[in-house]
């Protein structure tokens, strides 16, 4: 993997475990398949965060493109993956920052996550009010046009005034089937190859 894409993935790494976003949530916000992250953390993977989810990653983080992909000729040091432990699945590799003046730091352990990993949150919002939103936008209109996921979290949490975890959001979505009395929302991929969502006709 190139340098510049080691540091985007591992600077991504860094900024979902400080918002509390798990692979999974970060997959369901960036509008792909649900390992999508899960698979460009794997160092033995080839997929690698392409341009266009540079704007994407800087929506969901509030944070600046330095953050995301930094100038690599302005540092002064080398970055080491290796295999901490491999007795049992998953592999989990070590990331670390060694510095040319001796230094190193530990930037953080890379490993599978289960799908459903509930991660350090500050959100204090229930699931079953997560869904409750949901189901009421569908009977306001909010879901007549197609709407991503990142544009669903942002409109709840500019109206909360809080975070709501993602994972509760791609349940509430999810459990849109239209059965046992239950609205229906479909799900499709957009013109930016990103999943969207809409109420059925």
């Amino acid at each position: 993997m190139p340098r510049i894409e080691v540091e985007k993935m591992l600077n991504v790494f860094l900024l979902r475990k400080k918002r509390g976003y798990s692979q999974f949530e970060l997959s369901f916000l960036m509008g792909q398949r649900d390992f999508y992250v899960r698979d460009a953390e794997d160092p033995t993977h080839t997929l690698i965060y392409s341009v266009p989810f540079n704007n994407i990653f800087r929506e969901i983080f509030d944070c600046s493109i330095e953050q995301i992909v930094p100038d690599i000729t302005q540092i002064d040091y080398t970055i080491q993956i290796s295999v901490a432990r491999n007795e049992s699945a998953p592999v989990v590799y070590k990331a670390e920052k060694f510095f040319k003046d001796g230094r190193t730091e530990l930037l953080g352990d890379l490993s599978a996550e289960r799908k459903d990993v509930l991660l350090q949150s500050p959100s204090i919002i229930s699931e079953q009010s997560v869904k409750d939103w949901v189901f009421h936008q569908i009977s306001t209109g909010y879901f007549n046009e197609n709407k991503n996921a990142l544009q669903i979290l942002k409109d709840y949490e500019k109206e909360l005034g809080s975070t709501i975890r993602p994972l509760f959001l791609a349940n509430a979505l999810k459990a849109c089937k239209g059965t046992k009395g239950t609205p229906k929302l479909t799900s499709k991929k957009d013109e930016n190859g990103r999943f969207v969502y809409q109420k059925s006709s």
